[in-house]
């Protein structure tokens, strides 16, 4: 398991026989046999305890735009582009499975890969837009970098680069990638997911340039990450048509991200460093994609770059395809089962460090949870700003983690950071308020001029990889540029499952893996308009995130409602409440034939009615159904049960 940095669609008939929901020969037959037994009514899609498998073959559309096809050094060679590429994928729950559980989500993938090469009158027109929108900056750090390599020992002024770059433009990534997804090439619809490949270099119109993302600074200090060179982008895509600062004019739903090697050299892969194996000094070599113009260099450099289409074709699969389009959730979306909560309530504790400044200004409630509510429109949210004072024993516990000490005599395993955890399980009643169905404790320290080790962090329940308590941190000096907003944010995402955008799962492998070392290329994916990333460029969820989410919990909802009907199957008054599970019944059919056709948004609606139906049925019928989570245990004064999930994921600071 990795673990975290610190610092066309089927149609629906065909995804209804993949899911089970086929003629009386099928396995469904047997469960609506099992039930007919019992006193529910005939049900065409639901059943007690069935599993649902949600089975999807997705087109996933890769554009070739400035590339050609043939066996140059900057061509694209089919055969071993496709080589790198996978055909299938199960989602699984990452940290379940690092501990060894069962993890697989029943959602579930096949690929179709649909290779197109831009035409020369599609070509001008995107490459004119390039230079139409481009404005003079100066050159980046990372450019100015580039420029000084040299490779000893031949001397100061002998390098390894193929060229200098002389001067450079930007341009607006947004912008451009409004472009590509309301202008594709014939044979592309970007609904479907699709990558554009872009090689700007070798025309005579080409400038060297890098993109930029501007104008969305952080709510609560003004800044602007997007001045900065780190943040200068040679990929970016995944805005919503409905995203509030850059979404405006965009194809509805369009799924678009583009990547391009003619721009930059640039920070977040550190391509622009060709000369160094191992970048950030682990000892192992970090892969990186150079710019393009090094394709084919006979000079001396850390690997050869020999092998574009190779090269583009990891950047499919484990960038595009595992990090962004289909990607595995870090915990198990389902909150709490078998009762799911229709309400989350996001009960912050400030502990409060700094004399003379109050921390709750740098926590903007209704940002907080209107961003959040974005990923989970069905549930309703709400937050409680409380504050503490940072002293006393909790001061003592995060001194310890800060110091790499145990002050409880190293009893969980992972000594400052476990203490960090066992001292709020401890103290839970101190916190809870017994809002909604479901609390999550969220304790964030201000701690003034003591150092902060990590902005966030969604820890698990060290015992079976449940996510449990949410941290944040700031002090004096951090807050010139984090508030606490947009760090919860991000770290609630990860408490409902959102992995980051630069680490993930690779199925046909069986690989956890990161942006470092042998993937470290994948840290491209960072480039995405999507809060779960550490780029620090957009405060909302992309169109990446919403997907992969509504298809979660598309696949939570129909098999908690099955597991419900289990209960319900044996119970004699199951009869009194057949016009509810016939209606939910109904929603779940609707669910499937939404999913289908790509529709997650309503999928998730009508899956949400369907086990919410069933729910209120079983309820009706006298059966008691509980939420599995500790925030129930808890409020039932039961100190006999455990947190349900363990581990931790650290936002890293810059």
């Amino acid at each position: 398991m990795m673990k975290v940095r610190l610092f066309l669609p089927l149609s629906a008939a065909l995804l209804l026989a993949a899911c089970g929901n086929a003629p009386q020969s099928s396995p469904q037959a047997t469960l609506n046999a099992q039930a007919a037994q019992s006193s529910l009514p005939t049900l065409s899609t639901l059943a007690p305890g069935k599993k649902q498998e949600l089975n999807q073959k997705l087109r996933i559309n890769v554009v070739f735009v400035g590339y050609e096809k043939g066996t140059g050094p900057r061509d694209i060679n089919e055969a071993k582009f496709r080589e790198q590429l996978s055909s299938s994928y199960r989602t699984v729950s990452r940290y379940p499975k690092f501990y060894g559980l069962p993890a697989e989500l029943g959602v579930n993938f096949t690929y179709d890969y649909n290779l197109v090469y831009a035409d020369s009158e599609y070509e001008n027109r995107f490459f004119g837009f390039l230079k139409s929108q481009a404005k003079p900056a100066s050159l980046t750090l990372f450019q100015q970098a580039y420029n000084k390599q040299a490779y000893p020992p031949e001397g100061p002024d002998a390098t390894n680069i193929s060229r200098r770059i002389s001067s450079s433009v930007a341009i607006d990534a947004p912008t451009t990638e409004k472009w590509l997804a309301n202008n594709a090439p014939a044979g592309v619809n970007t609904t479907e997911y699709t990558v554009y490949f872009i090689n700007w270099y070798g025309r005579s119109d080409y400038q060297d340039h890098v993109y930029t993302k501007l104008g969305e600074p952080d709510p609560d200090t003004g800044t602007d990450f997007g001045t900065r060179s780190s943040r200068k982008l040679i990929a970016w895509g995944g805005t919503r048509a409905e995203d509030e600062e850059t979404g405006a004019g965009q194809k509805q739903n369009a799924r678009v991200w583009f990547h391009d090697l003619s721009a930059g050299p640039e920070s977040w892969t550190s391509n622009w460093d060709i000369t160094n194996a191992d970048v950030d000094g682990n000892g192992v070599t970090d892969d990186r994609l150079p710019p393009v113009w090094e394709y084919g260099s006979t000079k001396a450099t850390y690997r050869p770059f020999n092998d574009l289409s190779g090269d583009l074709g990891k950047v499919t699969r484990y960038a595009a395809v595992n990090l962004l389009f289909t990607a595995s959730p870090l915990y198990k979306p389902a909150i709490s089962p078998p009762a799911l909560p229709r309400s989350i309530n996001l009960d912050v504790t400030i502990y409060q460090g700094e004399s003379g400044f109050d921390a709750r200004t740098i926590l903007n409630k209704d940002l907080f949870v209107k961003e959040v509510g974005e990923l989970q429109p069905d549930t309703q949210f709400s937050a409680d700003i409380d504050e503490a004072a940072f002293s006393g024993r909790a001061a003592d516990i995060y001194l310890c983690y800060i110091n790499g000490a145990s002050c409880f005599g190293n009893s969980i395993d992972k000594s400052g950071y476990g203490d960090l955890f066992k001292y709020h399980q401890n103290h839970l009643m101190q916190f809870l308020e017994g809002d909604a169905d479901y609390e999550l404790p969220i304790f964030a320290y201000h701690t003034g001029e003591y150092p902060i080790p990590f902005l966030g962090v969604a820890d698990d329940n060290y015992v079976d990889g449940t996510q449990s308590f949410v941290f944040g941190a700031d002090n004096r000096a951090t807050r010139a540029s984090y508030g606490l907003t947009t760090t919860l944010i991000h770290e609630v995402g990860h408490h409902l499952g959102m992995s980051h955008p630069h680490d993930g799962y690779d199925y046909e492998s069986d690989t956890d893996y990161g942006g470092s070392d042998e993937f470290a290329y994948a840290n491209v994916a960072d480039e995405v308009n999507s809060m779960m990333s550490y780029i620090d460029l957009n405060w909302d969820f992309s169109q990446f995130d919403l997907d992969n989410m509504n298809r979660y919990l598309t696949s939570v909802y129909l098999n908690q409602a099955n597991s419900l009907l289990e209960k319900l199957a044996n119970s004699k008054k199951a009869s009194r409440v057949s016009l509810a599970l016939v209606a939910a019944d109904a929603s779940a059919r609707s669910a499937l034939s939404a999913y289908g056709q790509m529709n997650y948004v309503a999928a998730v609606s009508a899956a949400h009615r369907a086990y919410f139906g069933v729910l209120d049925a079983a309820t009706q019928a006298g059966i008691k159904i509980e939420p599995q989570g500790w925030p129930a245990d808890y409020k039932a004064k039961s100190r006999n049960s455990k947190f349900v999930d363990t581990v931790s994921y650290l936002r890293q600071l810059p």
